[in-house]
C-alpha cells in the first residue's frame, strides 16, 4: 500500500480532467464573504414498493445526505448513501455500486468524496473518491457514472483554447467475488456478497490519458489511451506511465508486460447554430484488439475485441431526448489474468453488461409549468454461457485463457435479453428561504429473460429527493 501512496503523491505534482459533482435542487448554504467560504448541505429520502406477477412484494427506502464547502479556487463535497429494503430492489441498487452490506444484509452504504483545486487559470486538480464518467452519452465504453466510485487523482490542462488535456490515475478494489468460476450464470447478482464487505482492497490500478481537439466550430475529436495493471505484479510500478502524453499501448508491449492496455476514439457533431437547442450527435470506438484482415474475412476470431456507441442528443428550452446504440464483441475488455481485466459489477471500468451484446435506449424530459417529466426505455440482448463449460465472452472478469474455441459469433450463446420503462415525475418544494427539495413519484417495469425462463418486476417509488432522478441499476 505504501507504493501506491507515493506513487499517488507523485501525479499529483506531475499530472487529470475534474468531473463536475451531479446537479442538486436543494440549497442550504452559509457564507463567509470576507473570506470566500460556503457551506452546502443537501438532504434526500425515498421510499417505494416492489412487486412481480407472482405477488412478491417488497418494499425499500434511501437516504442521501451530501455536504459541500466551497472558497475562491478549491472546493470539497463528501456524500452518504444508505439504502435499506426487501426483494429486487435492494440486489438492484447493490449492482450501483455500494461498499458494505449492513446487519443482516438488507441495507448497504457508501460514501464518495471529492476535492477540486484551480492553482492556475489553465490548471485544474482533483482528487477523491468519487464516480466517473468520460464520453457525452449516457453509457461509456470506458468509464461510466453508473459503478462504483474509486480512489482517483486527476490533472486537468485547459488554457481556453483548441486543446485539452487530463491524466488521471486511479487505485481499484475489487469485488469480493470478483474471480468468477466458469459455471456461474450471466446474472450480476453471482458476484455480490449477501453481508459484509461488497469490495476487497486495492488489487489494481489504471492510468488514462484523454485528449480532446475541437476541429472548427462544430466538430471535437478524442484520443485516448489506458492501462491496468496488477498491484501485486513483483515487475512494480513503470514510470513511463506518469508522463504526460505517453503512447501508453506501445509503453506496455514494449516493456513485455501482463498489463492491459486499450485505446479509444471519440468524437461529437454539432447541430444548429442556435445556443438555446443543443444538439449534437457523438460516438465511441474501442480498441482492445483486432487484426484487420481477420474482420474483413469475417472469421469471427476471438481476439477481434472492440465496441461501439453511437447517439444522437437534442436539447430545446422545454426539455430534451436521447436516442443512443451500443455494442460490444466478445471477450472485450477482458484477460488472461483477472485482475488485468476492464470490469463492471462492483468495479469502475466499462459497460455494465460486459461484452457480447448489443443496447439500445431512448430517453426524455419535458418542463410543463413547475412539473418535471421524464422517461426512458431500455433494451439489451446478450449471448451469455450456454452451459458453464463453454464461455461466450460476454463476462470479462473470466479471462481469455479460459476461451475454448478460436472463433466467437456476436451473440453467441444463451440470449439473456432485458428491458426497462421508467417515468418519473417532480416538482420542486420550497422549505425555508434556501433549501429546495424536489417531490416526485416513479413507476418502472422491468423484465430479464434468459432461455426459457422469465422474470418481470414493477415498482413504485415516491419521496424527496435533492440529485435528480435516481434510475438505478438499468442493465
Amino acid at each position: 500500500m505504501r507504493p501506491v501512496v507515493h506513487m499517488l503523491i507523485l501525479l499529483c505534482l506531475c499530472s487529470g480532467m475534474s468531473a463536475s459533482p451531479p446537479p442538486v435542487f436543494a440549497d442550504t448554504t452559509t457564507a463567509d464573504s470576507a473570506r470566500g467560504l460556503a457551506f452546502t448541505v443537501h438532504p434526500e429520502a425515498l421510499g417505494g414498493s416492489v412487486g412481480t406477477p407472482d405477488q412478491e412484494t417488497g418494499s425499500f427506502w434511501r437516504g442521501h445526505a451530501a455536504a459541500r464547502i466551497e472558497h475562491t479556487r478549491w472546493d470539497g463535497h463528501c456524500t452518504v448513501d444508505f439504502i435499506r429494503g426487501t426483494g429486487p430492489a435492494l440486489h438492484r441498487a447493490m449492482e450501483a455500486g455500494y461498499d458494505r452490506r449492513q446487519g443482516n444484509g438488507n441495507h448497504a452504504t457508501r460514501l464518495r468524496t471529492r476535492w477540486s483545486w484551480q492553482p492556475l487559470s489553465s490548471v485544474g486538480i482533483a482528487l477523491g473518491r468519487d464516480t466517473l464518467h468520460d464520453g457525452w452519452g449516457r453509457r461509456s465504453l470506458f468509464r461510466g457514472r453508473h459503478a462504483a466510485p474509486t480512489p482517483f487523482l486527476e490533472v486537468n490542462l485547459d488554457g481556453g483554447g483548441r486543446l485539452r488535456y487530463r491524466h488521471r490515475i486511479e487505485a481499484l478494489q475489487g469485488a469480493a467475488s470478483i474471480h468468477c468460476w466458469t459455471g456461474a450464470t450471466g446474472d450480476p447478482h453471482e458476484w455480490i456478497p449477501p453481508k459484509g464487505r461488497m469490495r476487497t482492497g486495492i488489487e489494481r490500478m489504471v492510468v488514462s490519458h484523454r485528449l480532446e481537439v475541437d476541429l472548427g466550430q462544430r466538430i471535437t475529436g478524442v484520443l485516448w489511451g489506458a492501462v491496468v495493471w496488477n498491484t501485486e505484479d513483483a515487475r512494480g510500478f513503470e514510470p513511463h506511465y506518469l508522463l504526460p502524453l505517453t503512447s501508453l499501448r506501445p509503453t506496455e508491449y514494449a516493456q513485455g508486460s501482463s498489463d492491459n492496455a486499450l485505446v479509444g476514439l471519440e468524437g461529437r457533431l454539432r447541430l444548429g447554430r442556435n445556443p438555446e437547442r443543443n444538439r449534437h450527435l457523438y460516438g465511441q470506438l474501442l480498441l482492445d484488439e483486432l487484426i484487420v484482415a481477420e474482420i474483413l474475412g469475417s472469421t469471427g476470431w476471438w481476439g477481434n475485441k472492440y465496441g461501439m456507441l453511437g447517439g444522437l442528443y437534442c436539447g430545446y428550452p422545454a426539455g430534451s431526448w436521447r436516442v443512443e446504440l451500443v455494442g460490444v464483441r466478445p471477450w472485450t475488455y477482458s484477460h488472461y489474468t483477472p485482475t488485468s481485466a476492464y470490469i463492471t459489477g462492483l468495479t469502475p471500468l466499462a459497460h455494465p453488461l460486459g461484452a457480447n451484446f448489443m443496447e439500445g435506449s431512448v430517453q426524455g424530459d419535458w418542463q410543463m409549468g413547475p412539473w418535471r417529466l421524464q422517461g426512458r426505455c431500455t433494451a439489451s440482448i446478450r449471448g451469455d454461457d450456454p452451459d458453464g463449460d463453454d464461455p461466450t465472452g460476454s463476462r470479462p472478469q473470466i479471462g481469455d485463457i479460459d476461451r475454448t474455441r478460436l472463433s466467437y459469433d456476436w451473440l453467441n450463446g444463451s440470449a439473456r435479453q432485458f428491458m426497462l420503462v421508467q417515468l418519473d415525475a417532480g416538482r420542486p418544494v420550497k422549505l425555508g428561504s434556501k433549501t429546495f427539495l424536489q417531490a416526485f413519484a416513479r413507476m418502472q417495469w422491468r423484465q430479464v429473460s434468459n432461455g426459457p425462463d422469465q422474470q418481470a418486476s414493477w415498482q413504485a417509488i415516491m419521496g424527496l429527493r435533492s440529485t435528480g432522478p435516481f434510475f438505478g441499476a438499468d442493465w
